[in-house]
């Protein structure tokens, strides 16, 4: 099974970011994807508001990025600057980046 790393927001409104990933998530699923949102999983052990541990598990993701076939990165409501990180690593690793726009 292959594996999908999800890049979309998670600052902002939150609980929007939140369903966003999770529909990502159910998205990669019924394609047969095993999908990966660090932001869904992180934010509950790691404090998002001080530096060294959202630094942390920024890291944990990306190493995780790495083990993953694809990157779907959700670009409908902008790119914020966590996305931007895992999209740069994802480019210097050489992972496939899927855009998606929308998702229902």
């Amino acid at each position: 099974m292959k594996r999908v790393f999800i890049c979309s927001p998670f600052a902002g409104d939150i609980e929007r970011n939140v369903e966003v990933a999770k529909k990502l998530c159910r998205m990669a699923m019924d394609q047969g994807y095993a999908p990966f949102a660090p932001h869904l999983l992180y934010p509950r052990f790691v404090d998002d508001h001080d530096p060294q541990q959202r630094s942390a598990g920024i890291s944990c993701g990306l190493a995780y990025m790495e083990t993953c076939s694809e990157v779907w990165a959700f670009t409908g409501n902008g790119i914020s600057k966590g996305m931007q990180q895992e999209l740069s690593h994802a480019r210097e690793i050489g992972q496939t980046i899927v855009e998606i726009h929308e998702v229902e």
